[in-house]
C-alpha cells in the first residue's frame, strides 16, 4: 500500500453510527419544519389577541353600559317600595292616635255632677211644676257637691217653657255667671239666662227630674 504525506484531512474524526452523507453544517439539520410551526403558533397568537382586544373594546363597554341602569332601576324600585311601607305605617300611626284620642275623650267626659268649683256664692233650687219634694231632693244633692245652697221651694214667676234652667241676677258679677255656667253644665242644661227677678243663682227644675 502506497503512503500519502500527512495533511490536514488526516485530523478529522472518522464518521459515527448514522452520520454518514451529512454535507450540512452542525446545526442546520431540521430548520425548515421548526420555523414553519412558529410561525403558526405566533399567528394564532396573534389571532387570540386581537379577539381578546376586540371583545374588550366593543362587548366590555356595552355590558358596563347595561349594569348602572339596572341597578339603578333596582334603587327606585327599593326606594318606592320603602316609600309606600313609610306611608302605610305613618297611616296605622294616625289612625292609632285617632283611636288614643277618642278613648282620652270618652275617658275625660264626666261621668256625672261634678263638685262644686267654688262654695261661698249663695245657689238657689225652685221646682217648676214638678214632683213634690223636687226642689228639697235637688237641694240635698247640690250641697253633697259642696254648692252653697240657700234655698229650695217652687218657683213663683213667669210660665216656663221648658226645664231644666239657670238663671242669675241682673247685674250679676263674674263669680255669679261662673256658678251658673258650671252648674248647666254639670247637669246638662242648655237654658242659662239673666233674670230680672231672680235674688241669686238658681236651678229651676221640672217634672224631668225624678229626686
Amino acid at each position: 500500500m502506497s503512503q500519502h504525506p500527512h495533511d490536514e484531512f488526516d485530523d478529522v474524526p472518522p464518521y459515527q453510527t448514522g452520520e454518514a452523507g451529512k454535507h450540512r453544517a452542525p446545526g442546520a439539520a431540521g430548520t425548515g419544519g421548526a420555523g414553519g410551526s412558529g410561525l403558526r403558533w405566533i399567528g394564532l397568537l396573534a389571532g387570540f389577541v386581537l379577539l381578546v382586544g376586540a371583545f374588550a373594546y366593543f362587548i366590555v363597554p356595552m355590558l358596563s353600559d347595561s349594569d348602572p341602569d339596572s341597578t339603578a332601576d333596582d334603587q327606585d324600585a327599593a326606594v318606592s317600595e320603602s316609600e309606600d311601607e313609610s306611608e302605610d305605617d305613618a297611616e296605622d300611626d294616625a289612625e292609632a292616635d285617632d283611636g288614643a284620642e277618642g278613648d282620652a275623650d270618652q275617658t275625660e267626659e264626666p261621668a256625672g255632677p261634678q263638685p262644686a268649683s267654688d262654695t261661698e256664692t249663695p245657689v238657689q233650687v225652685a221646682n217648676y211644676q214638678g214632683a213634690e219634694g223636687g226642689a228639697t231632693a235637688m237641694g240635698a244633692e247640690l250641697e253633697e257637691l259642696d254648692y252653697n245652697v240657700v234655698w229650695q221651694g217652687d218657683w213663683g214667676f213667669e210660665e216656663r217653657a221648658e226645664t231644666p234652667a239657670v238663671v242669675y241676677p241682673a247685674g250679676s258679677g263674674d263669680a255669679e255667671q261662673a256658678i251658673a255656667e258650671e252648674l248647666a253644665e254639670s247637669f246638662g242644661v242648655d237654658t242659662v239666662e239673666e233674670h230680672d227677678q231672680a235674688s241669686f243663682v238658681t236651678l229651676i227644675i221640672g217634672d224631668e227630674y225624678e229626686g
